[in-house]
């Protein structure tokens, strides 16, 4: 009975939204639409501006948070207004996608609700304005909602809004909202922008501009516990956002993050760093803070917390202080982190609700409980380290710090040759830490005894080079007597983050799982008595089923990979990892084989041309409006690939064109080279692509092109089989 009248009281409140809905809407509208305010009315672009495509005549966004004591408030909108100047600005914004009146339960405990009102007016080069109706123009389309804006022409201009109602209730007294970072400017021109925050008391605001953006400027409120900050801008031109670039490192930017802390204990308990007084605007975070904050979340792990893993060391009887650390890394990646994916999976898939370890239980999901488990396993092994503070390039220097989000939180282990450990992953390898932190400024925490942060200093991460992050290829290929299939045998060998990146993609988890499983001698969930019992069994087989189709479904994803590498459909596909290589430094050594059907070969009279140059796969290929670049070239690491490529000659032919398989381009910034021979009736030609760097400043991006260009023409290359 009682869930009778909460389903009706439901409905009574859904109704009343219903037939309060249009009366809304048209008060929104009017807020947005009926205004006497020139920048949001303006229609005419300066002369500059005449030639781009599209001109963003104003852009504002604005972001409230208040709170009733019961319920958490964050109202928002978004305000643009764009005049199209040419027929593939038409094309571009004649669709948009949005998601609508998102509703969540979670019991009693809280209840999230975003309410989106959408509003598109056409405005006419004459004058007229036409208001479309949105919700006969919306289509579902892939689970989204999609807004078709009908008979757009050249010179037109479209208002658009979207205004979201939100509310939040918690009981915990704690919220932590999304961070929102922005560049402002975007592959238009915009006349205005401008973007505001006001928070009530209780919500603490991180904000800041960057990178030459405006100041963020405090503006009066009619209520005294509210309080208003707004960045204006104008006249901003366009933004190139080419590929490898971080627009965060170099273009004008803003980020905030809003937190609701209720009371002093919600305030403690909020993994982000907060101003000293609510509503009041934090734009940086200093050293002292830093110490601080992970100061009160330092605290090493007892012995009998680490005694696992110290008794598997002496187990094993390894002494190496430095392999040690590794070798209890891999431990815990499989103890406290991998083997729990099989517990979430069981309970997920109704196989058992409450499946547990057959031993310790240690989980370690997060940054804080890894640094200091392992602080607790160096305290016991003695050896020295010091907590390190990063934040990913992409984010901007460390000196701009503001956002928790944005720090990457580990150890480093004083050896001669140190060791970065950050946080647990599937495949995590010790001599390799996230490679976006390569050669940042970090902030090094001493720490005394093992007990407390007594400082802090700036330091740079070391880079890992070329050399060291290889991708090999060696390539067999056969071509039938008619010419029309070629049959691949692949043997590939992966290192320094390339390992780490392929071992994450070409690895089915059940398969690591289970190697694990065997090299620690623990146990499935489901196997932890001598003998199973009838449940057991059932989870067993149901847990095997489950494996098998993750497993097909991700042999055909790796299948759809290799044909989308050479842009043909593949036939006859079969990989099989030969060595994972997840517990020491050697290549992770994968083969695999296929075929291809009509494709790469085109006859010639009696002969045969074979384009060679895109067995290698596909290559960069930096196109005309790409030549001119004003930003620096950030990558993900330096790196190497490597391609040695072996075509069995079809009795009676032979092969001509050998001299334009001959490239050498090399430079300070990278390198191509190709080689080309026949050996014992076979043609062999041998790649090889450096990245030398994984940042360039903009004065190399010139030199760069060089031997991306010869890279990208030797994949383009054909040689001709003649028959003899």
């Amino acid at each position: 009975m009682f869930n009778k009248y909460i389903a009706l009281a439901c409905l009574l409140c859904i109704t009343t939204i219903l037939n309060a809905q249009s009366k809304k809407e048209i008060e929104i509208r009017s807020m947005f639409w009926n205004t006497s305010d020139a920048k949001k009315n303006v229609t005419e672009i300066p002369e500059k501006w005449q030639k781009e495509s599209a001109v963003i005549l104003y852009r504002a966004e604005n972001f409230e948070y208040t709170n009733n004591g019961k319920k958490m408030y964050n109202p928002s909108f978004f305000h643009q207004r764009v005049k199209l100047q040419d027929k593939a600005a038409v094309e571009s914004f004649s669709e948009f996608t949005f998601e609508k009146n998102r509703q969540v339960g979670f019991g009693f405990v809280n209840f999230y609700q975003e309410e989106s009102t959408i509003g598109i007016k056409i405005i006419k080069p004459e004058g007229e304005e036409i208001i479309l109706d949105v919700t006969s123009e919306t289509v579902i389309q892939d689970e989204e909602n999609k807004v078709a804006i009908p008979n757009l022409e050249v010179g037109d201009i479209v208002d658009l809004f979207i205004y979201e109602d939100d509310y939040l209730r918690s009981f915990s007294g704690t919220h932590i909202y999304e961070p929102v970072e922005k560049i402002l400017s975007t592959k238009y021109p915009v006349l205005y922008r401008t973007l505001s925050v006001e928070v009530e008391n209780d919500y603490f605001l991180n904000m800041e501009s960057y990178n030459g953006a405006p100041k963020i400027v405090e503006v009066p409120t009619e209520k005294k516990s509210t309080r208003r900050y707004t960045l204006e801008a104008s006249d901003i031109e366009k933004s190139d956002f080419p590929r490898w670039f971080y627009p965060l490192t170099e273009l004008p930017a803003i980020k905030f993050q809003v937190t609701f802390a209720l009371k002093a204990k919600n305030e403690a308990a909020a993994s982000v760093f907060l101003s000293e007084d609510d509503a009041v605007r934090k734009a940086r975070v200093t050293e002292e803070e830093i110490i601080e904050y992970y100061g009160d979340r330092f605290d090493t792990d007892s012995k009998s917390a680490v005694k696992d893993v110290l008794r598997y060391l002496e187990e094993k009887g390894i002494m190496d202080k430095r392999e040690q650390l590794v070798q209890a890394l891999y431990y815990i990646r499989h103890m406290s982190y991998n083997r729990f994916i099989e517990l979430y999976l069981a309970r997920e898939n109704e196989i058992r609700y409450y499946a547990v370890p057959c031993d310790t239980d240690y989980v370690i999901l997060n940054e804080n409980r890894f640094v200091n488990y392992m602080a607790g396993l160096a305290k016991q092994l003695e050896i020295d380290y010091d907590i390190i503070v990063a934040t990913p390039d992409y984010n901007g220097p460390i000196d701009d710090l503001l956002l928790r989000s944005n720090v990457s939180y580990g150890l480093r282990f004083n050896f001669l040759d140190p060791l970065y450990f950050f946080n647990l992953s599937p495949h995590v390898q010790a001599e390799f830490f996230p490679p976006n932190l390569e050669g940042t400024k970090v902030y090094s925490l001493g720490v005394i005894k093992n007990r407390a942060i007594e400082s802090a200093q700036f330091d740079t991460l070391p880079t890992s080079n070329a050399e060291v992050n290889v991708a090999s290829e060696i390539i067999q290929v056969s071509i039938s007597d008619d010419f029309k299939n070629l049959k691949f045998k692949r043997d590939f060998a992966f290192t320094g983050h390339f390992k780490t990146e392929e071992l994450n993609r070409r690895l089915f988890f059940g398969d690591f799982l289970n190697e694990e499983f065997d090299h620690y001698g623990s146990k499935h969930f489901f196997d932890c008595k001598k003998r199973q019992g009838r449940s057991d069994e059932e989870a067993q087989q149901k847990m095997e089923a489950l494996m098998t189709t993750f497993k097909n479904k991700h042999n055909e994803e790796l299948e759809a990979q290799v044909g989308a590498n050479f842009d043909v459909k593949i036939d006859d596909y079969h990989y099989v990892v030969k060595n994972t290589a997840r517990y020491n430094n050697d290549a992770l050594a994968i083969s695999d084989s296929f075929t291809i059907a009509d494709a790469f070969v085109k006859m010639a009279g009696s002969n045969y041309i074979v384009e060679v140059g895109k067995l290698i796969g596909g290559q960069v290929q930096i196109k005309e409006d790409e030549r001119e670049r004003a930003h620096g070239v950030y990558l993900d690491y330096a790196k190497t690939y490597e391609y040695e490529v072996t075509i069995a000659i079809p009795q009676g032919y032979e092969v001509v064109g050998l001299d334009k398989l001959q490239k050498t381009v090399s430079n300070g910034t990278g390198t191509f080279t190709s080689t080309a021979q026949i050996v014992d009736n076979a043609l062999v030609y041998k790649t090889k692509k450096v990245y030398a760097k994984r940042n360039y400043k903009v004065s190399e991006w010139n030199e760069m092109l060089p031997w991306l260009d010869a890279a990208y023409d030797f994949s383009q290359e054909k040689v001709l089989f003649k028959k003899g």
